[in-house]
């Protein structure tokens, strides 16, 4: 049975409070059906130990928590803490360059502790800054094999940040160093698409071993259709990380561009606007809107859901797979969105779906949806079949097992 080393450097895994959390949550949970797993987190062991009871394969993983290590002191730690630090890394990484990642730092004692007691056949990375860790990783296990699980393409995303003046020039050039190098870095890179697969494999000078695992939603056995089902509807659903650009600038332009013309025709009509975070100082008029709900963070998407007639996804810029579009279609719950909110989810348009680009074709479609329940229920129960036959965390799961055989296999044989 493979041996996995799974470094997830996120402070609050379970439960997921966003895209990326539930993606690391889910494979980890995934892999544990499967394989032998050790997993360095930085949560609190005790309060992701909650997922046993939902999730019994867990508690076959060897959990590591950086939360529960007592504070590192070494030679470094004579300095001021910022010194230290810079000091601390450099010395890590056996390098005078670089910029000092708090990260590394974080969790490098405890993960060098943990590759001199074990060695592992393969190392399973998330997070774009836990590259930084391959250096430590063959230092003491050279053998293994390093996956770089890719939630999306950070040159893209940051290229879209430089333009809006959102990010130095110099971050983004560091990311795209990164994503331009995995092929002297890691073995085999996994993608969300396989849009974003050829990406990288075109960004790298040479190839770059890899597959497709995408995103994917845990599905009950029932939903509810509450809000489908109502001839008159009464809400429509935006859900996403209120901290994530794209999603800020596709809900701003679907309040301002769609949301006063379809108050016109359903005056009565309901935005719920669920997500972490804060809205920006520019959209907080939203919070005073009579016909918005915001939310906030909430651990239960569920009722919000169950609420909704429709779920839209306004998004014109981003990268990686909308998990926001999975989940809505794996809770019944029937999704407009423009082509780049839906990019790298296999699609049939009007079938498991509905696609508006600009703001004629999207509230268009909208009001169609919202007038037409024989419309919303054909295009509901198009995308309950879409993720039952695709998306599904336990099919995902197995395509990842039968993957990572293949590729240990042909390690070994090399």
């Amino acid at each position: 049975m493979l041996q996995i080393l799974f470094l997830c450097p996120y402070d609050h895994i379970y439960p997921p409070m966003n895209g990326g959390m539930q993606r690391c949550f889910h494979i980890l949970h995934q892999l544990s059906k499967n394989f032998r797993v050790t997993a360095i987190i930085n949560q609190d062991k005790e309060e992701f130990e909650k997922a046993f009871h939902v999730f019994p394969a867990l508690r076959t993983v060897t959990i590591y928590s950086t939360k529960n290590r007592p504070k590192q002191l070494d030679v470094f730690s004579a300095f001021p803490v910022s010194v230290g630090n810079a000091l601390r890394y450099r010395w890590y990484k056996r390098t005078v360059r670089g910029t000092t990642d708090s990260n590394l730092i974080n969790y490098y004692p405890l993960l060098k502790e943990v590759l001199l007691t074990e060695k592992f056949d393969t190392v399973i990375l998330e997070n774009l800054d836990t590259l930084n860790a391959v250096d430590v990783i063959r230092r003491y296990n050279k053998k293994a094999v390093i996956i770089y699980d890719t939630h999306n393409v950070g040159t893209e995303l940051a290229e879209s940040e430089v333009k809006k003046g959102l990010m130095p020039e110099e971050n983004m050039e560091a990311v795209k160093f990164a994503e331009t190098h995995l092929f002297q870095t890691v073995n085999a890179i996994f993608t969300c698409s396989e849009r974003e697969l050829r990406t990288f494999q075109a960004m790298n000078q040479h190839p770059v071993a890899g597959s497709v695992i995408p995103n994917g939603v845990r599905l009950e056995e029932d939903y509810h259709d509450t809000g489908v089902q109502l001839d008159h509807p009464t809400h429509i659903i935006f859900c996403g990380s209120l901290g994530y650009g794209p999603n800020i600038e596709g809900l701003e332009w679907f309040y301002k561009s769609i949301w006063p013309g379809l108050n016109e025709v359903f005056p009565n009509l309901k935005l719920i606007v669920a997500g972490s975070g804060r809205l920006p100082s520019h959209l907080k008029m939203l919070e005073n809107d009579i016909s918005v709900i915001c939310t906030g963070t909430v651990e239960d998407l569920k009722p919000w859901y169950n609420k909704a007639a429709v779920a839209i996804v306004p998004l014109f810029s981003g990268s990686g797979t909308r998990l926001k579009i999975l989940e809505a279609m794996g809770m019944g719950v029937p999704v407009i969105s423009t082509a780049k909110g839906a990019e790298g989810i296999e699609y049939s348009s009007n079938v498991d779906i509905v696609i508006g680009n600009d703001e004629i074709s999207f509230l268009k479609s909208l009001k169609c949806l919202l007038e037409n329940k024989d419309k919303r229920l054909t295009i509901q129960e198009g995308g309950r079949r879409l993720v039952e036959s695709n998306y599904d965390w336990n099919i995902v799961g197995k395509k990842m097992e039968q993957y990572l055989a293949q590729l240990s296999a042909s390690s070994h044989l090399v």
